[in-house]
């Protein structure tokens, strides 16, 4: 099996605008917001973009975190995005993580109207997708898919590959709950 390509920022910017727009989302305007280098445990790299996502006629400022590091995402990466998302300037933010995400995560993204994103590997997107046989890769199939990230009927975490037409999924995310101030 041929190793996988490294996840620069640039590759990471590359991936999100590709998930994005596979699912309907226009993003536009895109700008390097931040980055910086994890120290340890994450070993890794926060990469922000500010820019303009769109569905019409839905339309925000949005500050997207790409996270790549080795540790789960808690509660307290999500924190430290809605924290960015107001210094930025922006309406919503958007997570992207290349690890796990824990239970607390999805509690406190739902608190914030943010949306999370996991990266994971194409081969193992393939696997779980239904798509075909697994073990048996097509020629399109790319190196990085990103997954939706939501909570089943138990509370449980549940990743949901990211396919065409499925901008809502995301959109849904990112408004504010009923009883929200913002």
């Amino acid at each position: 099996m041929p190793e996988l390509p490294e996840l620069t920022p640039e590759s990471f910017e590359i991936l999100v605008v590709r998930e994005l727009r596979k699912i309907g989302l226009d993003v536009g305007e895109l700008r390097v917001h931040r980055r910086a280098t994890l120290p340890e445990p994450e070993r890794g790299y926060l990469l922000e973009l500010k820019g303009v996502v769109t569905r019409p006629p839905w339309q925000r400022r949005a500050l997207i975190a790409c996270r790549r590091q080795q540790t789960a995402l808690g509660r307290a990466e999500v924190e430290s995005l809605k924290d960015h998302v107001k210094e930025a300037g922006a309406e919503v933010g958007l997570l992207f993580g290349t690890a796990s995400f824990e239970p607390d995560a999805l509690h406190a993204a739902r608190d914030a109207a943010l949306a999370l994103l996991r990266v994971t590997d194409g081969r193992t997107a393939f696997d779980t997708s239904g798509w075909g046989t697994p073990g048996h890769y097509p020629a399109w199939l790319p190196a990085y898919c990103a997954q939706a990230v939501d909570g089943d009927v138990f509370g449980q975490l549940r990743y949901q590959l990211l396919e065409s037409g499925q901008g809502d999924v995301i959109v849904k995310q990112l408004e504010p709950p009923p009883d929200s101030d913002r």
